[in-house]
């Protein structure tokens, strides 16, 4: 469904359901292990991403109920309330220089910002994009010392603090294969947050550039040509509406097919690097049609 700009038309589009599995599980207890030992970066270790968030925000909340300078010494302890198993607090300003660290305290006062990952993804520049954005997850490949130093997949979440500073913390999710090609065609990593400008077509109401809603799309799994995530609907007046999605990008790597999980799908394309356009189609009673750009942030 599609959000219309009267308050009687369906909500819609392409919404982010966070999901390293597959689906959403109930919150398990956190494995008590120290960062660095094998229990600690078990990639099966089962930690969802409602534990990952809700990690993040508690931190949020405690910087926000106390003193900067105590919260980013509560995030610095090793042996600190933020360290709890495998999951553990950073801290960063928005020139990506790192405020605290648990675990690597030679980064506290330096920039990372041009900093890529194993494959070569500004993952530093995502993750601000995100904080910037209020919140988000950001899926990049990183070296996990419990394994040899093998890289694997790893989903961050940060979120802003206030306009100065960010937290955020990760997961290992499992080995990373090297971005797939399907003969000479590489497979665009779509992994991120992207913003829309919508353009549309609603039965009963006409065209519309829906001007009182903006959409935020959040890919948060891709396995070789298959992602999901949700996309996140927000009214003017601040109501949010999450849709979930799953798509597959075609084999010449540029075409796009999604679904959503309340109805409606999109066909598109990978317009470049950094620009997608889907074209979402809903039939029915409450029929539509919408061209959405989405630019990644």
């Amino acid at each position: 469904m599609r959000i219309s700009p009267t308050p009687f038309l369906c909500l819609c589009i392409l919404g982010l359901v966070l999901i390293t599995t597959g689906c959403m599980q109930s919150e398990p207890d956190i494995n008590a292990s120290t960062p660095g030992t094998p229990d600690a970066l078990n990639p099966a270790s089962h930690i969802t991403n409602e534990t990952l968030v809700a990690f993040v925000e508690s931190a949020v909340a405690y910087a926000h109920a106390n003193s900067k300078e105590k919260a980013l010494a509560e995030f610095s302890d090793p042996n600190g309330s933020f360290v709890r198993g495998e999951l553990y607090i950073y801290a960063y300003d928005f020139n990506n220089v790192a405020l605290a660290h648990p675990f690597d305290p030679d980064k506290i006062g330096v920039s990372r910002m041009d900093e890529l990952d194993a494959f070569g993804n500004p993952y530093t520049r995502q993750f601000i994009d995100a904080a910037k954005n209020g919140s988000g997850f950001v899926r990049f490949y990183y070296v996990n010392p419990a394994h040899n130093r093998t890289v694997e997949s790893k989903l961050g979440y940060v979120m802003k603090v206030d306009e100065d500073w960010w937290l955020g913390s990760g997961v290992y999710t499992g080995p990373a294969a090297a971005p797939v090609h399907t003969g000479t065609t590489a497979i665009p990593d779509l992994t991120g947050n992207w913003t829309a400008a919508m353009t549309g077509y609603e039965g009963g109401t006409g065209f519309t550039d829906y001007s009182t809603v903006t959409m935020t799309m959040m890919i948060s799994e891709q396995h070789g040509r298959i992602f999901s995530g949700y996309t996140v609907f927000t009214t003017a007046n601040g109501t949010e509406t999450r849709t979930a999605i799953a798509g597959v990008i075609g084999r010449d790597g540029r075409t796009l097919s999604t679904a959503e999980q309340d109805g409606g799908y999109c066909l598109g394309e990978v317009v470049g690097p950094d620009e997608l356009e889907l074209v979402y189609l809903q039939d029915g009673e409450q029929y539509g049609v919408a061209i959405d750009t989405l630019k990644r942030v």
